[in-house]
C-alpha cells in the first residue's frame, strides 16, 4: 500500500484555495503574447476560444496592453476584460461586446468605428431632417446659426463643391419624383395585359426619369446639411457638411465681432502653449510691459543708492546747506570786525594786551567754528530722489539693455495681452486656420459673415 500524503492545516488551505480559484474565477487569465501566439494558430479567428475546453467556456482575461492593429482579424473571441489598452485599429473587428478596458480602447480604421461613424452620421441626419420639416432655419427667421449655414452653404456652392437647386430646379424635381412614381405603378400593375413592347416603353421612360432626376440631385445640399458641432473654434460656431464627399471636413462660420474675438483667445492660447519663445526678440521687444520694468527699475536704484551712495555721488554732487552759508557770511563778517577793531586799539592804553589778546582768542574761536563748517557728505531725500529719476530716465529709454545688464530674461516682462493684440493685428484672422491660412466673406441678408475651413 502507497503511503499515504499527510498535509497540515495549513497545506490544505493553499490547496483548497487554489482549486476554488481555478473553478470559481470569472475569468480566463491569459497574457498577451499567449492570446497572439493561439490566434496565430487559429488563421486570427477568436472562436477558438469558446471551443476549447481548455478555456472552459470563461471570458478571456487579457494580462496587459493588447495590440491586434493592422491584423487581418474579424473576430477577437470572448475577451472580458483587458488590463491595459486594446488596439484595434484597421481591422475588420466589428464587436468586442462588453469587453472592458482598464486603460483605452483604439479604434479607429476598424469596422466598429465606421459602424458607430454611420450611427452617429445617420443621428446627425435624422436631427437635421427635423429642422428641415419645421423650415427652422427660414431667411425670415433670422436664426444666427441658421444663417451662418447659409453662410457656409453659399460659399461650399461657390467652390463648386455643392450644388444647390434652384426654384425651377426643385418643381422640376418635385414632377419627375411624382412621374416616376407613377411609371412604377404603372409597371408594377396586375391588370395589364403585359405587352413586352409596352413594358420596355415604361421601363425606358423610367431609366430617362432616374438619369435627370440623378443630374439634378448629384452633389446636391441645402443649409440642413451644414451640421453645427457641439464645440467650437476658439468660440466660432463649427459645422461638419453631412453630404457625400465632406467626410473629416470641418469649417467654421463666424461674424466680424466673433472672428476678432476668437483670433485673440486662439492668439493667447499660442502665447500659453509656446511662450514667447516661439516669437523674434525685435517682434517682442514691441510688447514689453515697461510700466512694470520701470517700477522694479526704481525700486531696485532706491535701494542701491541709500545703500551706497559712493557709487552714485562725487563730493561736486555735495553742497553747504543755506544755513551753513548763512553761518559762514556770519563768522567772516564777525572776524573782520574783530581784525579792525583789534588794528585799531591804541597801544598805549594799559590793558591794551589783555585786549589784543581778547581779540585774539575771539577770533581764533570763530575761525576753529568756520574751518570745521563742511559740506555734510550724507545725500538729501532731494537728491536721491533726483539721482533715482536720472537713473529711471535711462531705463526708459533702453528697457531691454537695463535687463539684459541685470541679467533678467526679457520674456518675464511681456505683456502678454497686447502681444496677443499685436499678433492678430499683424497676421490677421488667418492664423487660427492651421488648414490654410484663409477665410471668404459671405453676405447674408445685407450683413458680412467669414468662412473658413479648418480641417
Amino acid at each position: 500500500m502507497g503511503r499515504k500524503l499527510r498535509l497540515t492545516e495549513s497545506e490544505l488551505h493553499k490547496v483548497i484555495k487554489r482549486i476554488v480559484e481555478q473553478t470559481e474565477d470569472e475569468y480566463y487569465r491569459i497574457s498577451p503574447e499567449d492570446y497572439l501566439d493561439m490566434m496565430q494558430y487559429a488563421s486570427n479567428n477568436g472562436n477558438v476560444f469558446r471551443k476549447m475546453k481548455k478555456y472552459g467556456g470563461k471570458p478571456l482575461y487579457i494580462t496587459g496592453d493588447l495590440d491586434l492593429s493592422g491584423k487581418d482579424i474579424k473576430d477577437i473571441g470572448p475577451i472580458g476584460y483587458v488590463d491595459g489598452s486594446l488596439d484595434i485599429r484597421n481591422t475588420k473587428v466589428s464587436d468586442i461586446g462588453n469587453l472592458k478596458s482598464k486603460k483605452h480602447i483604439w479604434d479607429s480604421g476598424s469596422s466598429r468605428a465606421k459602424i458607430r461613424e454611420r450611427q452617429e452620421l445617420l443621428g446627425k441626419k435624422a436631427e437635421m431632417d427635423s429642422k428641415r420639416e419645421d423650415d427652422e432655419w427660414n431667411l425670415e427667421n433670422q436664426d444666427e446659426e441658421g444663417l451662418k449655414a447659409m453662410a457656409l452653404l453659399d460659399w461650399l456652392e461657390g467652390q463648386g463643391r455643392v450644388k444647390v437647386l434652384s426654384d425651377e430646379e426643385k418643381e422640376e424635381l418635385e414632377i419627375l419624383s411624382q412621374q416616376l412614381e407613377e411609371l412604377n405603378n404603372d409597371y408594377d400593375d396586375e391588370d395589364r395585359d403585359g405587352d413586352p413592347d409596352e413594358n420596355v416603353e415604361i421601363l425606358n421612360q423610367i431609366e430617362e426619369v432616374e438619369e435627370r432626376i440623378d443630374e439634378l440631385t448629384g452633389d446636391v445640399g441645402d443649409i440642413y446639411d451644414m451640421y453645427p458641432t457641439s464645440y467650437t473654434h476658439y468660440g466660432l460656431t463649427q459645422f461638419e457638411v453631412l453630404i457625400d464627399g465632406f467626410k473629416d471636413e470641418e469649417y467654421t462660420v463666424g461674424t466680424e465681432t466673433e472672428m476678432d474675438d476668437a483670433a485673440l483667445v486662439y492668439a493667447k492660447n499660442y502665447i500659453d502653449d509656446v511662450g514667447v519663445d516661439g516669437f523674434s526678440r525685435s517682434f517682442i521687444e514691441d510688447y514689453l510691459d515697461e510700466d512694470t520694468i520701470v517700477e522694479f527699475a526704481r525700486e531696485d536704484y532706491d535701494y542701491q543708492v541709500r545703500e551706497n551712495p559712493d557709487s552714485y555721488f562725487n563730493d561736486d554732487d555735495f553742497e553747504l546747506t543755506s544755513e551753513q552759508e548763512e553761518r559762514i557770511e556770519q563768522i567772516e563778517s564777525q572776524i573782520e570786525d574783530m581784525q579792525m577793531e583789534q588794528n585799531d586799539l591804541d597801544t598805549d592804553r594799559e590793558d591794551y594786551d589783555e585786549l589784543y589778546y581778547d581779540f585774539e582768542s575771539q577770533i581764533e574761536a570763530l575761525q576753529e567754528e568756520l574751518d570745521n563748517i563742511e559740506v555734510d557728505t550724507d545725500p538729501t531725500e532731494d537728491m536721491i530722489d533726483n539721482k533715482v529719476e536720472e537713473l529711471v530716465r535711462w531705463v526708459k529709454r533702453d528697457p531691454i539693455g537695463y535687463l539684459n545688464d541685470l541679467g533678467m530674461d526679457v520674456k518675464e516682462y511681456i505683456d502678454e495681452d497686447t502681444l496677443a493684440q499685436g499678433l492678430v493685428d499683424t497676421d490677421g484672422w488667418g492664423i487660427m486656420n492651421s488648414y490654410d491660412g484663409t477665410y471668404d466673406s459671405i453676405d447674408i441678408g445685407g450683413e458680412p459673415y467669414y468662412v473658413m475651413r479648418v480641417n
